[in-house]
Parts: C-alpha cells; structure tokens; sequence
C-alpha cells in the first residue's frame, strides 16, 4: 500500500473490492510507489479539481493511472526519458486505462502553452524541469499538483504560479520534500 493504494505488479493478483490499485510494470521510470514525493503527490491528487491533465515528467506513470482511476478526467502524460515513456504505456495497457491517456515523449520546453492552459498539471520533477515549464506556461493551469522541490526551492516556483492567478490549496512537507496542491482564486 501506498498513500492508500495498492500497489500491484501485472503479475500479482488484483486489489481486493473496494481498495483502489495502481498496477506498475518493471522498469526505468521514475515514480516508483515507496518514493516519498510520489506518494505525497497521490494524497494531494485527491484533493485536486477535476478535469483533463497533464503529467509532466510522468516518470513511471503510477500519478497518470491515479488521475485516471480517480475520474478525474483524461491526461496527457509526457516525459524526457523514452524509458519512462515506454514503463508508462506498458503500465497504462497492463492496468487497462491506455485509452484515457495520450503519451508524450520530449522536454517540458517543447509543450505548447495551449496544452496546458485549463488543465491541472501535475508536476513531480526537479527544480530545472519547474522552471523550464513556467516558461511555457501561458493562461494558468486549472490547478497544479507540484513536487519534486526541496524546502527551499519550492516558494519561488509557487510565486510564479501564483502570478498565473494560483494560490496555495494545501502542502505536504515530509522526508526533505515538499509537494503543493495550488488552485484558481
């Protein structure tokens, strides 16, 4: 269990009725469950607005398949590594929720400002991946589900998401890490 997930390979049986699961295939993705930041994010994704997504930095996709699981709406999950991109399809087809997502591959530089306007983004990457990203953002996210940042890092990437008309739902702060639920006004 993970954040109040099960957390299950393709090979293991499914969660018991009721327990909401996340199935995760082997390999080279970020992400995996017992990471402190992909853990926090799963409690603030909860807490999130609904409606479409973007997972920047999707890593192994366990926050993609929460997103999806959750009906919360559909998601645009991308990332650098063509491994990560590769363990997130192959999790999404093991999982049975690849229809709901479109994979990306490719830098946050490369995302348009208009594939993020009005969604929520998630966010669990480092610093230099926040900051490439805030200089594609145009009109604010719906909402932004932000980790990856140590205490000292994470107020600068909140004023500028706060310039795009965001402000602080709640934070978690654990393990030397802290991951940030922000809102619209």
């Amino acid at each position: 269990m993970v954040a109040g997930w099960y957390l299950r390979s393709p090979l293991h049986l499914p969660a018991p009725e009721g327990i909401r699961e996340l199935v995760q295939v082997t390999g080279e993705g970020f992400g995996p469950g017992g990471h402190t930041t992909t853990a926090m994010c799963l409690e603030l994704l909860e807490l999130s607005p609904d409606g479409s997504a973007v997972d920047l930095g999707c890593g192994s996709g366990l926050l993609t398949q929460a997103w999806v699981v959750l009906g919360k709406g559909a998601v645009l999950a991308c990332d650098l590594d063509p491994l990560a991109v590769d363990q997130t399809r192959r999790s999404l087809v093991a999982a049975g929720l690849a229809a709901r997502v479109t994979l990306r591959h490719g830098p946050a530089g490369t995302l348009e400002a208009a594939a993020l306007a009005d969604r929520v983004l998630i966010a669990n990457v480092p610093l230099s991946a926040h900051e490439s990203l805030l200089t594609r953002v145009g009109a604010g996210p719906r909402a932004a589900v932000l980790s990856g940042l140590r205490p000292g890092q994470a107020p600068g990437v909140i004023d500028a998401y706060r310039v795009l008309g965001l402000r602080v739902a709640t934070h978690v702060e654990r393990s030397g890490f802290v991951a940030v639920l922000m809102t619209r006004r």
